[in-house]
């Protein structure tokens, strides 16, 4: 199994900590809940995980596969194996999700499809559009833009079929779904648990409970526990 260990990871935005000397190990096959109230730095830490500079960690270290990533850019860590579905992911104009998507493989050149023809990678495109649950004709617009709630998160889990990662950091990614689309959520968690480990933050305890989780943490006051 593959390992990501936060050691005594700290987080200040201005004069307010956001969490301290927070730490915890997660290995593949796992799914770990994230649970705590609104504003308690949930979001934060997946944040400060995946690398936005935004949220530049004040100490402590990040270990994935026992090497030192927290000066990494977003984009190797992205490389290396982390992901993460956003609660709010960008517009991005003039980009067709084809396009994103094609490019993306320039950047990881272990995919399958790294040098795969137009014709082998659509073919796959057009399995993971009909896995969850998006049209064919999907691929020709731009990235997030008018798209609607849903059509979102079914995206964010195309990506995350796509790219397999070691990790994958789901951030509220039940919220505002039907029941079809969070089974699908769950579905998918299945499906890729064999070879990813999960962290999803949630604010649902039967969502939680359905992802047959490895174990539930707790962010409270800056400070993350198990849960009782």
């Amino acid at each position: 199994m593959l390992t990501l260990v936060l050691e005594d990871l700290s987080l200040r935005r201005g004069e307010k900590v956001i969490f301290e000397n927070v730490s915890a190990s997660f290995a593949t096959v796992e799914v770990h809940i994230l649970s705590g109230a609104n504003g308690a730095g949930k979001s934060s830490l997946l944040q400060a995980l995946i690398g936005n500079p935004q949220y530049a960690l004040t100490g402590g270290r990040i270990w994935l596969d026992n090497e030192e990533i927290q000066d990494w850019a977003p984009e190797k860590r992205s490389q290396s194996g982390l992901f993460m579905a956003f609660q709010s992911p960008c517009e991005i104009e003039g980009l067709t999700v084809a396009n994103f998507l094609r490019t993306t493989l320039k950047f990881f050149p272990n995919h399958p499809l790294h040098q795969a023809s137009a014709t082998d990678f659509y073919k796959e495109l057009y399995l993971l559009l009909e896995a969850v649950g998006l049209p064919k004709n999907f691929t020709a617009r731009a990235v997030n833009v008018g798209f609607s709630g849903g059509e979102k998160k079914r995206f964010e889990l195309l990506q995350l079929k796509f790219l397999r990662p070691k990790f994958a950091l789901l951030d509220e990614i039940d919220s505002g779904l039907d029941a079809g689309a969070r089974e699908l959520v769950l579905q998918t968690i299945r499906e890729l648990r064999p070879t990813t480990g999960f962290i999803v933050v949630s604010h649902s305890e039967e969502f939680a409970h359905r992802c047959e989780p490895t174990a539930v943490w707790r962010l409270e006051n800056g400070v993350l526990k198990t849960a009782a």
